[in-house]
């Protein structure tokens, strides 16, 4: 993890590529670089101190598994490409269709997963932080 400010205090320049790194927007007013690793769902979430992640994600294949994140809404941002977003609202299920530039807020705590019609990549400022995965069937 990477704050952008040295162990001094001083500011660091310095350009990151959002995808090899994701931002954790944190209090008070911190922004935190995090390299994103093969194990960072698992291991790196959990470290992050309390905020939203902000990642670019490509997806090419309808997603594996439901998600839900307890501790807040998460903002989807469409950039390339097309993602059919689905909810999970308990008594029925809701598909939003999001194309370039559109974008959607998922409500807390509502599972939800997707299916990718055209490969591309998208923006989530997601609250990281306590999210649970469920097997899609």
């Amino acid at each position: 993890m990477t704050s952008g400010i040295d162990k001094e205090g001083d500011p660091t320049p310095r350009s990151y590529h959002l995808g090899d790194f994701f931002a954790q927007l944190s209090e008070p007013g911190r922004c935190l670089a995090v390299e994103v690793g093969n194990d960072f769902w698992e291991r790196g979430v959990p470290q992050l101190p309390p905020g939203r992640l902000v990642s670019l994600i490509e997806s090419s294949e309808n997603w594996e598994s439901w998600e839900r994140h307890p501790n807040g809404e998460e903002f989807i941002l469409q950039l390339t490409g097309s993602l059919e977003l689905i909810l999970d609202l308990g008594h029925r299920q809701d598909t939003l269709t999001l194309n370039p530039n559109d974008f959607a807020i998922v409500p807390q705590g509502v599972w939800h997963t997707a299916n990718v019609p055209l490969a591309g990549h998208a923006l989530y400022i997601t609250p990281g932080e306590g999210t649970e995965h469920r097997r899609r069937d």
